[in-house]
Formats: structure tokens, C-alpha cells, sequence
């Protein structure tokens, strides 16, 4: 008996996707994860921009995870044009991705991922019952968009954000409103990892070929290497020797491998490999954890985002003093246009983001490739859906399609 499941809308994801679910008898015939956004051919739009506009037109990618694709992109530039910026502009830009991340994790975490757990089709359903943390998760991402307004100059698209630096630093007490801030949310995401360690995860231990991350695997890391859980370590010029991309013929997102073999990215890839870089409060509380860490289980990525959560407000707070001390600085580098090829890469929240331009020697640009977090998960979220639905394939079809949703969405492509 033939058994075909579609889930032609995925809900609570920041992108459109949509899932097949082919069964025949009693195995698996074929599982095809469909991202059905239409093209937007980014790279082909920057062609003959110059260098000034790139960082505004490709954030325009992502409207929650802007500040990623700004950085990586100024970045590159940078990189393109021999340009080293001060220690003070990496220690703001820093800055900026606490805010990124406490913003995202904490939507992803409270208003798409937890109303699985509790039993509710959306946040609005959850907050009828349970006021109290949703106004947490609110309060959270509340204060990363404080961060991201102060610095880039809106909550989304902040224009204040260019390569070689910033048009502008925040005053000194807008800085230490951000210190304080960070200092009163601290109670808050102690209590989001205790939140996301209590729910009960599907079993789904799914071995991974690889995890990529920067090398390390901290999120707020703005090296220039990258490292594969097999040891290799490379830098950001080789990332297309080793990812290696293909069309896929039923998704608009391109299809990625490494060595041929579908890869892990994002938060559980990342704190997989950093436990032993974390903030020393942070490690504490790992400790107390019932779900141990590392971990090979997808679902756990939601605890890897709680994870990453209360080590942002720890490097904010460490971050914000230093940004105090040296205060002030100069918010800016001057960048001369030159022919190159620059190249920038940053852990954007969904895992590790890589952008490549070639400019001629007036600065415009005469080609780019960008790889997407998304087109890189697109590989290994099919394979752990497969690992998934063989192992319950006793279920009914409603609560094998539930289950395979909350993986997708453990991944929040």
C-alpha cells in the first residue's frame, strides 16, 4: 500500500518550503523537501553596483538575519580591497551580533519552535495559557532589537552598517543602556535553557558526515577559518573548493555537499564544537543540563539556540565594557577601490554564510557568489527526515506529518 504525505505549507518557518512523503508497503520510496520561494538572483543584481551599495542591496536577502549578510558582504569588500579594520569597529560589529542573535534565536525559540512542545498551533494559542513566557521570549528579542537600532539605526535594514566600519558610533549612554539591558536579561535566558532542557525531544539521533563552522564554532567569531568536524581546517578563499553546490530540480534553493556528503550548519554544529570557549557561567549551566551536549539529535538545536542565547548576554556584557573603555573611536576605516576579489564569512543564526565579490578597479563589481545557510541545510535536513520517518513509519499519517514539520523546523531554514 502506497502512502503519500505533503505538507505544501510549512508554518512557523522564516522562509516558504514545502515536504513530500513518499511511503510504499512498509519503506521509505522517496522524501523531497521542497523551498518554494521564488528566484531573486541577488548575485546577478550586484552586478555593475558599486561597492558602496552591495552591503544594502544583498541584505535585502533576509530581513531577520540582515545583519549577517551585511557583515559577511562588508567584509568581503574589505577583504577585496586590502582594508584591516580597527579592533574597536570588530569589537561593535561584535556588538551588533548579540543583537542579531538575541533577536532570532529568541523568536525562533518562543513564537516558531515552542508551541510544538506545549501543544499549540501558534504563540497566540500558547500566550492565552502561558503569559509569563511568552512575555520572556518578548522581552528577549526586545532587547536585540535595541542593540541592532542603536548600532545599525533601524531594527531591520539599519543603513548605518557599511564596509570599513559604521557612518556612526552610539553615544556613551546608549552603550550603557545596552550594558544594562543585557545585565537585567541574564535571569531570562537562565531561564529559556532551564525551558528548552525540560521538553520532551523526539529521539532522532541522526549522525552527521560533517558539521561546518567557523573554526571553533563560536557564533560571535569573525575569524577567517573554518574547520570540518573530520579536523580539516580552511580558509574562507578555499570555501568553494570545499562546498560545493548544484541545482536541485524541485527546489529554488541550491543543493549543497561536502566531499559529495550532505552537512550540519548552524546552532547545534556550532555548540557541538564550542562548549569549551563558553563564558564560565555559561558552562555551569550546562552542567545541570538533563540533555547532554554534544549531541548527533536535530531536535536539539532548539537547546543549542538556548544555549547560544545565554552566552550572548555574557559577550555582550563583556563586549559593551571593552567598547566603554576604549570609548571613543573612530567609527570607520577609508576604503580605496581597487581590482580584487574579496571574500567574508560569518555565522549568520541558521549556520555559516559565505559571500564572494570581484570588483574592477573602480570599485564596481564584476561578479559574486553567495551561499546561503539555507541552500546548505536543504542536504542534511533530507537525510535526517528520511532517518526520521523509516523510524516511525508505524505512526498515523498525521503524527508522522507533525513530527516532520518540528524537524524542519528544528533547523529553521
Amino acid at each position: 500500500m502506497k502512502r503519500e504525505l505533503n505538507v505544501n505549507h510549512l508554518s512557523r518557518v522564516e522562509g516558504h518550503g514545502a515536504v513530500d512523503i513518499v511511503i510504499d508497503g512498509s519503506a521509505l520510496k522517496e522524501i523531497r523537501l521542497r523551498f518554494t520561494e521564488g528566484p531573486r538572483f541577488f548575485e546577478y543584481i550586484t552586478r555593475e553596483r558599486l561597492y558602496t551599495e552591495i552591503p544594502k542591496i544583498v541584505s535585502r536577502i533576509c530581513g531577520i538575519c540582515y545583519v549577517s549578510h551585511r557583515l559577511a558582504s562588508s567584509m568581503a569588500i574589505e577583504d577585496a580591497f586590502g582594508v584591516e579594520v580597527t579592533e574597536e569597529i570588530k569589537l561593535l560589529r561584535k556588538l551588533l551580533i548579540v543583537g542579531e542573535y538575541l533577536e532570532s534565536h529568541a523568536l525562533h525559540l518562543y513564537f516558531l519552535a515552542l508551541p510544538d512542545y506545549m501543544g499549540y498551533g501558534s504563540a497566540i494559542e500558547m500566550a492565552k495559557d502561558y503569559p509569563n513566557i511568552v512575555k520572556r521570549g518578548f522581552a528577549i528579542k526586545e532587547v536585540g532589537n535595541r542593540i541592532m537600532k542603536t548600532i545599525a539605526g533601524k531594527t531591520v535594514h539599519g543603513e548605518n552598517v557599511l564596509a570599513g566600519g559604521f557612518k556612526s558610533i552610539p553615544e556613551k549612554e546608549q552603550l550603557e543602556r545596552i550594558r544594562d539591558d543585557l545585565y537585567g536579561i541574564i535571569p531570562e535566558l537562565k531561564a529559556t535553557l532551564s525551558l528548552f532542557d525540560s521538553l520532551n525531544y523526539p529521539e532522532a539521533n541522526s549522525p552527521h558526515n560533517y558539521e561546518l563552522s567557523l573554526k571553533g564554532g563560536h557564533f560571535g567569531s569573525l575569524c577567517e577559518e573554518l574547520e570540518i568536524s573530520d579536523g580539516t581546517v580552511f580558509t574562507k578563499r578555499e570555501y568553494e573548493f570545499f562546498v560545493e553546490e548544484e541545482v536541485s530540480p524541485y527546489s529554488t534553493a541550491k543543493r549543497s555537499t561536502i566531499k559529495g556528503k550532505a552537512f550540519l550548519i548552524g546552532p547545534l554544529a556550532r555548540v557541538n564544537r564550542a562548549l569549551d570557549s563558553y563564558h564560565p557561567s555559561v558552562k555551569e549551566e550546562i552542567k545541570k543540563l538533563k540533555n547532554a551536549l554534544p549531541s548527533s539529535n536535530p531536535f536539539l538545536s532548539n537547546l543549542a539556540r538556548a544555549v547560544e542565547l545565554l552566552e550572548a548576554g555574557f559577550l555582550g556584557i563583556e563586549t559593551v565594557e571593552r567598547l566603554l573603555n576604549a570609548y571613543p573611536f573612530e567609527p570607520e576605516v577609508p576604503l580605496e577601490p581597487k581590482k580584487g576579489e574579496g571574500y567574508g564569512v560569518k555565522e549568520a543564526p541558521r549556520g555559516t554564510l559565505y559571500h564572494r565579490y570581484a570588483f574592477d578597479e573602480n570599485g564596481r563589481c564584476i561578479g559574486a557568489n553567495i551561499i546561503t545557510p539555507t541552500a546548505q541545510l536543504q542536504a542534511v535536513i533530507e537525510e535526517n527526515l528520511a532517518s526520521l520517518v523509516e523510524k516511525d513509519l508505524h505512526l498515523p499519517d498525521s503524527e508522522l506529518k507533525k513530527r516532520a514539520e518540528m524537524l524542519v523546523r528544528a533547523y529553521d531554514p
